[in-house]
């Protein structure tokens, strides 16, 4: 087997694995509790505006610093979003679904990474929502349980 056949071959087993959580019974959960959270009116308004608000925040405290009042004044606005929107049952439900094919996923990374770690330099993400595990910033309205 060439090169080329080889990382085929690693390329379509990754791809199996893909398909093997995407037919789990954790990711049916999950698109469930999504559906659910799509369909609900209050749970759409909130997300869109915890989404503003989070932004707002990060503005303001990036151009005036987060000590300043304006970031204050910001900062609380999101929070009181978050509350408003913590308040819907649905979205513990949907955080749960998440956090539970998030868990697969990041099962798949570690054992690959592990297993890989003696032989290569593999480098290992800590910080949720750098990109590299899929944590934060795949969440909907800050519903990744961080923001």
């Amino acid at each position: 087997m060439n090169l080329i056949e080889q990382r085929s071959a690693i390329l379509d087993k990754a791809q199996l694995i893909a398909k093997m959580i995407e037919n789990s019974e954790e990711m049916q959960r999950y698109r469930q509790a999504q559906d659910k959270l799509n369909r609900h009116g209050d749970a759409q308004a909130l997300t869109f505006v915890v989404k503003a608000k989070r932004n707002a925040f990060s503005q303001t405290s990036l151009r005036h610093g987060y000590d300043h009042p304006l970031s204050l004044k910001a900062q609380a606005e999101y929070e009181d979003v978050l509350e408003r929107i913590a308040q819907i049952p649905l979205i513990d439900e949907y955080k749960e679904a998440q956090e539970e094919v998030n868990d697969i996923v990041q099962g798949v990374l570690q054992t690959v990474v592990a297993t890989l770690h003696d032989l290569v330099p593999v480098e290992k993400s800590e910080e949720p929502g750098d990109g590299a595990s899929g944590g934060c910033g795949n969440c909907s309205g800050g519903g990744c349980g961080r923001h």
